[in-house]
């Protein structure tokens, strides 16, 4: 049977907000690791701020197989080796610094790394607690980093056993005051992605918005509870400290009490 598409059409109807969106448990395993829906997104954040989404296509049209079964386009996982090639040559986050908190293994580092992103020091030596009473907060952040990223990102940091809840705050209140560490080192124009984490969620888009992201996807990556990926847009040079994050996520609580934590 004749596709009702091409393939540069089936790649177009996947794109939200030009963002190639894979059917849960799809993500091409770069690691065969959780970070594996985060890193597709890394590099196509990339593509998008180099303006060559056409090549991000171009590298994905080798894999891109008509499936009879379902009638419709799906990427051959057996051939993921070319597209780590097509990616090694195009070394497309070449001049893109990179920025993690609390990194689970190194191997998605190696994978970043390989394909031009600039990793900070800090980052590979996991030098940054997110525990403790030198934890990393809105009150101390800029002791810790100095620099601002062009891509910032994140893989089970935000779930509520990650452990940057503190004292008796809640675990939507600590990973927001999280996000908005990660807002304040995100370039304008920068993109933050975070994966896997019980506080990400399109109901708090508003909060977002206080803090310079705009939300530009949010779908869920696997099967599971928490197996979502958000997609951040810094829209602006907004930097929050811990007054006005308290403040505003207190008066949005007031608004939503079910929707804010203590």
């Amino acid at each position: 049977m004749v596709p009702q598409h091409s393939k540069e059409e089936w790649f177009k109807l996947k794109l939200r907000s030009d963002f190639f969106i894979f059917n849960k448990n799809e993500f091409p395993g770069f690691t065969d690791t959780s970070y594996d829906p985060v890193l597709f997104e890394i590099v196509n954040s990339a593509y998008l701020a180099k303006n060559r989404i056409g090549d991000l296509f171009r590298n994905l049209e080798p894999l891109i197989a008509f499936d009879e079964k379902k009638q419709d386009y799906k990427l051959e996982v057996s051939k993921l080796a070319e597209l780590k090639i097509a990616l090694l040559k195009d070394s497309i986050l070449s001049g893109l610094t990179v920025f993690e908190l609390n990194p689970r293994g190194n191997s998605h580092l190696v994978f970043l790394e390989e394909i031009g992103a600039i990793i900070p020091e800090e980052v590979k030596n996991n030098l940054i607690p997110i525990g403790g009473k030198d934890a990393i907060k809105l009150k101390n952040w800029n002791g810790y980093i100095n620099d601002k990223y062009d891509i910032t990102f994140s893989n089970g940091l935000m779930d509520n056993k990650s452990g940057i809840k503190y004292d008796n705050h809640s675990d939507v209140f600590s990973g927001f005051e999280m996000y908005s560490v990660y807002a304040n080192i995100t370039k304008k124009n920068g993109f933050s992605l975070h994966s896997n984490g019980s506080v990400i969620s399109s109901l708090y888009e508003t909060f977002f918005q206080f803090i310079g992201f705009k939300v530009a996807e949010y779908f869920r990556n696997s099967d599971g509870q928490f197996n979502f990926t958000m997609i951040m847009k810094k829209i602006n040079d907004k930097q929050t400290n811990f007054e006005e994050f308290f403040y505003i996520y207190n008066e949005l609580k007031k608004r939503w009490p079910t929707r804010y934590g203590n």
